[in-house]
């Protein structure tokens, strides 16, 4: 396939998943409908990935236990940030919800004393990872879904030297093309439906989602979620 062939079968995947997005939730925007919605992309990114992945070359070497990329920043949409809240309130044990509540509010403190400069060379542990696997694996954001490495060695080469510029990106790239297009294109429907389209870091705004309401209500209404 030529570059120009795949780049427009690119364009009208973008077309298709932004518009099934915006689709689903435009006849009652309310959490419900939202919620579904993004389950419901969630997957067709899990089936997309799983198609491509069958006719690439090289091996993907992701498997349980494999955590080094959850030590890296993941960013997250607001409503990516309130499925997460929805999904541990309804499945976390008040213990659990504890422990994600320190872990949380212990990050959001370290993130406070970094510059963004640093924040993107300083390993910090997801909040949600838990004995090097994610606790809510199917709830999980898809910048988390979209991570396929082809060489894990390179993985834990970047963990262990975060501050490094020269490793080699070891997504397979036409994989991190396609997802990337199709997350991209979910975070465009949202927003066709007036939400916030802001990006977020997850460890940066899930402490706030979890103690206060008022930021789901303020994403409901049409703000900012969290200013």
């Amino acid at each position: 396939m030529t570059q120009a062939a795949f780049q427009q079968q690119l364009k009208t995947a973008f077309e298709n998943e932004r518009d099934q997005v915006a689709a689903q939730c435009s006849k009652e925007v309310n959490f419900e409908s939202l919620n579904t919605a993004i389950v419901n992309f969630y997957r067709r990114l899990d089936n997309t990935i799983t198609g491509v992945s069958t006719h690439i070359e090289q091996d993907i070497q992701c498997q349980e236990g494999c955590s080094y990329c959850c030590h890296f920043r993941v960013d997250v949409s607001a409503n990516e940030v309130f499925a997460i809240v929805e999904h541990v309130r309804s499945n976390f044990t008040s213990d659990q919800l504890e422990k994600l509540v320190q872990k949380a509010t212990h990050n959001k403190t370290k993130l406070e004393l970094l510059s963004q400069a640093k924040r993107i060379v300083t390993n910090i542990a997801c909040p949600l990872l838990e004995d090097n696997t994610c606790s809510i694996y199917s709830m999980r954001p898809s910048m988390c879904r979209k991570m396929h490495s082809t060489n894990v060695e390179s993985c834990q080469h970047s963990y262990d030297n975060p501050e490094d510029k020269n490793i080699e990106n070891a997504e397979h790239p036409v994989l991190s093309a396609i997802t990337m297009t199709m997350l991209t294109a979910a975070r465009e429907g949202f927003s066709a439906l007036g939400l916030d389209k802001t990006v977020y870091d997850l460890n940066d705004v899930l402490i706030a989602a979890l103690s206060d309401s008022k930021y789901k209500k303020r994403w409901l209404n049409a703000k900012k979620a969290f200013p």
